[in-house]
């Protein structure tokens, strides 16, 4: 594999909530990268061969073989048309980017102690921030859901920072396999290390290219501790002077950004029950989020538990608090959730008798002209045209 800074991966993040399959996609029209200079180094260095060049396609995907993504309809190759071939492109709007982003992941890269690694390659970007990780893999015991099972876990971690820009610009990653100072039980050996590209808000395309892992150098003798490459993964546990063990359960953070994840996985797979539950500790946990609201309402009304859902749809459509006095922290809501708040509305309002405000609220976010998701206005057309079959009195 050639490992000269010459081409470019595209990695970008969608933001936000999206529910539907459609939206998932979110994706805004590609802008066609710029060829690159066609100067390349006198020299090309020898690196691990992970197809950074992004010329091999996978058999199943339209993805560079040996890499892989959480977010297969946002990550695609595109042909420069040029000498320099094909290059990944990843794009996302608001609402993806805004949450968790778009990523890209290589294969396994087998790694070493005491030495000295560095990830080169090429960026732009339309808009999105990026970063570049090196994920390090160790397999660990731990228990999960009370059973004892064994799996290969990141335990260790760095990366590089990369701001947009409109022209291809290098980036260089250097780091090292130092092994901790001293032993304990709580280490893992890093047994093999993989790349992450990762792009994130604003929304946006943005690109990535010869990507490239190479060994540099030996840590010098002198700098040296010993020859494994463990880590770290955590504290020993506080010794307690208590004759008997504690009755009291231990009580576990709350993982927001994970119980989100679970939230919108449960809802796209029809687990409404479950969805409502993860919605309603979301809201309970951070009452100002409108993404967290939207999920509620929509679940409930799933489920048909319309006052519920209504109660959510009304606290996304006031301006402010019922006491009309400043919020701490201010309400987080955007358009698109309001629009989800009034088809909901709309919804509860149809199924408790009340057609004539349904009809008048769908015809009102209908016949707007900006700010509509368009998700919510097919959602809105299609209620309101069963309305009109005569079918909104059930």
């Amino acid at each position: 594999m050639r490992c000269s800074l010459g081409r470019t991966v595209a990695v970008l993040v969608c933001a936000g909530f999206c529910l539907t399959p459609a939206a998932a996609q979110d994706r805004p029209p590609a802008t066609q990268p710029t060829t690159k200079p066609t100067s390349r180094p006198a020299t090309q260095s020898q690196g691990f061969p992970l197809n950074g060049d992004f010329e091999t396609r996978a058999e199943s995907a339209d993805l560079p073989a040996g890499w892989t993504t959480k977010h297969p309809d946002n990550v695609q190759l595109v042909d420069t048309d040029g000498p320099h071939g094909l290059v990944v492109e990843m794009s996302g709007g608001k609402r993806l980017m805004a949450s968790y982003g778009v990523d890209l992941t290589s294969e396994k890269i087998p790694v070493k102690a005491n030495t000295r690694y560095r990830c080169t390659g090429y960026t732009k970007s339309a808009g999105p921030n990026m970063k570049v990780f090196i994920k390090g893999f160790a397999t660990v015991t731990r228990r999960v859901q009370g059973k004892l099972k064994t799996f290969d876990d990141i335990v260790y971690q760095v990366r590089k920072d990369i701001e947009p820009s409109e022209d291809w610009e290098p980036f260089n990653l250097d780091f090292e396999i130092a092994p901790a100072r001293v032993f304990s039980d709580f280490q893992h050996t890093i047994t093999y290390v993989r790349i992450r590209l990762w792009a994130f808000w604003p929304e946006g395309t943005c690109w990535f290219d010869e990507i490239c892992f190479e060994e540099v150098a030996p840590v010098p003798q002198a700098d040296r501790r010993h020859g494994q490459a463990v880590t770290h993964v955590g504290l020993p546990p506080r010794l307690s002077s208590a004759s008997q063990p504690s009755t009291q359960p231990v009580a576990r953070q709350f993982d927001e950004a994970q119980t989100w994840r679970d939230a919108v996985n449960a809802f796209r797979r029809g687990d409404h029950e479950q969805a409502a539950r993860l919605a309603e500790r979301l809201v309970a946990h951070a009452p100002h989020r409108g993404a967290y609201r939207v999920l509620a309402a929509r679940t409930l009304a799933k489920l048909e538990r319309w006052k519920q859902a209504e109660q959510h749809a009304r606290w996304l459509l006031e301006e402010r608090n019922e006491r009309g006095d400043k919020e701490t922290p201010p309400r987080q809501v955007e358009p698109w959730q309001r629009d989800w708040a009034r088809v909901v509305q709309a919804q509860a309002f149809r199924h408790t008798g009340r057609i004539d405000p349904a009809r008048r609220i769908l015809r009102e976010l209908l016949q707007a002209e900006t700010g509509t998701s368009p998700h919510a206005r097919a959602a809105a057309e299609s209620l309101l045209a069963e309305i009109e079959r005569g079918n909104g009195g059930d």
